[in-house]
């Protein structure tokens, strides 16, 4: 998924949600970038799902939580790792 997370932290979260709603497939947008388009709208939910929880801190406390639902937590803890895999690519 390393393409699709290097195009998600290039292009934005806008870019990304409008190449998805273009179609399904693979697509190779710019030159040494090639993954599915369904790698891509993984992480527009994932950072919208974070964004739905006001960032990272409160998503993960309620990915921690002994009160959120099982299904919720599994959900959460990816979208978490989506979206730090995007920012570890900014620092790089």
């Amino acid at each position: 998924m390393s393409d699709a997370v290097k195009y998600f932290q290039k292009n934005g979260l806008q870019a990304s949600k409008e190449l998805v709603g273009m179609g399904f497939g693979f697509v190779s947008p710019e030159g040494d970038l090639s993954f599915h388009t369904e790698q891509l709208k993984q992480l527009v939910e994932s950072h919208e799902l974070v964004s739905d929880y006001y960032g990272l801190a409160r998503a993960k406390e309620h990915a921690e939580s002994n009160y959120t639902a099982p299904e919720l937590k599994a959900a959460l803890k990816q979208a978490i790792a989506d979206v730090e895999a995007c920012k570890r690519l900014e620092v790089s």
